[in-house]
């Protein structure tokens, strides 16, 4: 790891109001954030957190309350987010595209009470009051309206003029600071319980392993129910940097907005860095302040495209809201295509297989951690204890991802555990078939699952959207994949698609593709004659084919060596 923030810190001082009060004590004058047209300075910034803090303490909120978040992107809800770990109630942000049973389902598994939403969310917190009855008050910022079911407030009453001093209570940094609940791209998702220690601890590690400096400026376009935008926000204090705010990524603006705000850190997290290398390149995309993109996943076939246009170096970690950042390649390291990097010092990490005996280098198992520190892991699922225990078994934390290592310590993320496809006897990680597939240079990302074979087991579906401007047809992917893959792994299925269902940090719900299935628009290489066997791609009429003839599948029907 290169020269540490986080070393020598002892675990006590390490949480989110010291840190905050530390700096706004240092610099005052400091830009800690700009929004819009606007700069903020943290001194100013810390006293509207102190404002924040004890009106809401005069509306009932306290140490232990269960504070539900349904907020967009705004300087607001960064005030507040911090203004709750200052009284020590415990945050819940939540998804602003839910509604209805998910809305539900975190509202009374979070054991909400309190909930401090936008006023464009009433519909959707209204039309479940009735089942969640733990949930009392509603504070709305905007145009708030009466509710039978919940006492209402107004978001101004806690901006309203009260003391702006530090509170001088100290929240002890093992206490419960939030609740983030995991993204549910395999299903519903579970409410991980954060410390204080913990938040800030993320903010530290990604400091360290970007390398921060006092002169970066890390645009932070990520929504706050997802912890990305929390610890990039923690880092921002963490190297006194500062942090350019945005409610979203325009991928169309987005040079300009690296220019203008000289931009030299952001997370590429889910498709993101995808997007943009889809974009058309311009001769001067490397004239950039950007040093560093923290890319997860960091895809080998896109790594040094994605250097060379940027003129950047890409970092990479396996991580989760449960497990931390326990394996990293900083901008310094080297670069071992397909690795996620090595294990941090602030961690242990193996491969087990399914007694959660350790295995040797090479053999593919779960990934399961444990810290070396106290409080750097997630301390459960609220509501969900049987889940706890089963992922906490052994003294380790298990992720429910399939990974190896090799014998120098490289760690390599394989697939989750419910996304292993199973096919003629092959077990086929669907993280690979997106690896080869994504190296098409005509596809900008790619999506495989499985689909039930009417023969047992599974077959391969790869779903792709197109680079801006290339074209695709399946026939000419389902060669590529026989050229470059095991021929158990080509896909019979495949869909181009102009994007993904995706969770609001830009990761694919495979589970609703799934749940899906196939429809009209998929391409289906056993209907257009093509077979796969040990020896390679068969075409339309080579095979007893039955594609008609004149068709672009038979007149360029031929066999493919694999």
């Amino acid at each position: 790891m290169p020269e540490s923030y986080f070393a020598d810190a002892r675990p006590e001082d390490v949480g989110i109001v010291p840190l905050l009060e530390s700096r706004a004590e240092a610099d005052p004058a400091a830009t800690f954030f700009s929004f819009g047209d606007r700069c903020y300075r943290i001194g100013e910034f810390n006293a509207d957190v102190n404002r924040f803090a004890r009106n809401l303490r005069r509306l009932g909120i306290c140490r232990g309350t269960h504070v539900g978040v349904l907020m967009d992107t705004s300087p607001d809800y960064l005030t507040l987010m911090f203004a709750l770990a200052k009284i020590g109630a415990i945050e819940l942000p939540i998804n602003t595209a839910y509604h209805g049973d998910l809305l539900q389902h975190q509202l009374r598994t979070g054991q909400v009470t309190v909930c401090v939403l936008d006023d464009a969310y009433i519909p959707a917190v209204s039309a479940v009051l009735s089942e969640v009855t733990e949930l009392k008050q509603l504070i709305v910022r905007g145009q708030a309206q009466s509710s039978a079911s919940a006492r209402v407030s107004s978001f101004d009453e806690l901006t309203a003029a009260a003391d702006t001093a530090n509170l001088g209570n100290v929240v002890t940094h093992d206490s419960v600071a939030g609740i983030i609940f995991t993204s549910g791209t395999t299903g519903p998702s579970k409410g991980v319980l954060l410390t204080h220690h913990y938040l800030a601890a993320y903010g530290y590690m990604y400091a360290d392993i970007n390398g921060l400096r006092a002169d970066d400026v890390l645009l932070n376009f990520l929504p706050f129910f997802h912890i990305g935008a929390k610890f990039m926000t923690i880092a921002t204090l963490v190297c006194a940097g500062t942090m350019r705010l945005q409610p979203r990524l325009s991928v169309s603006a987005f040079r300009e907005e690296v220019r203008k705000h000289g931009i030299t850190n952001f997370v590429g997290v889910g498709g993101i860095c995808n997007m943009l290398l889809a974009r058309p390149p311009q001769a001067d995309d490397a004239d950039t302040t950007i040093r560093t993109i923290y890319a997860v996943p960091d895809p080998d076939e896109i790594h040094s495209e994605l250097e060379h246009r940027f003129g950047c170096k890409i970092t990479t970690v396996y991580g989760s809201t449960e497990v931390g950042l326990p394996i990293f390649r900083s901008a310094t390291d080297e670069y071992r295509p397909g690795s996620c990097g090595r294990c941090s010092p602030y961690y242990d990490v193996i491969v087990v297989d399914e007694n959660d005996n350790a295995l040797p280098p090479g053999a593919v198992g779960e990934i399961a951690v444990r810290p070396r520190r106290p409080f750097l892991l997630g301390s459960g699922y609220i509501g969900m204890e049987a889940r706890t225990i089963e992922a906490w078994r052994n003294l380790w934390l298990h992720s429910g991802d399939r990974g190896r290592v090799d014998s120098d310590g490289w760690f390599y993320f394989e697939d989750r555990l419910t996304d292993s496809i199973r096919r003629r006897g092959e077990n086929i990680s669907s993280f690979e078939v997106e690896r080869m597939v994504g190296a098409h240079p005509a596809v900008s990302e790619a999506v495989a699952i499985a689909v039930p074979s009417p023969v047992g087991e599974d077959d391969v579906r790869v779903l792709v959207t197109v680079r801006e401007g290339a074209v695709l047809h399946p026939p000419d992917l389902l060669r590529y994949c026989a050229e470059v893959m095991p021929y158990f792994m080509v896909p019979r299925y495949i869909d181009i698609v102009t994007d993904f269902p995706r969770t609001p940090t830009a990761k694919v719900e495979k589970y609703r593709l799934r749940a899906a299935g196939i429809n009209a628009g998929t391409w289906d290489r056993d209907a257009h004659g093509f077979t796969v066997t040990r020896s390679g791609l068969v075409g339309p009429g080579q095979a007893g084919g039955d594609a008609p003839a004149g068709t672009p599948e038979a007149a360029s029907g031929r066999q493919v060596r694999v």
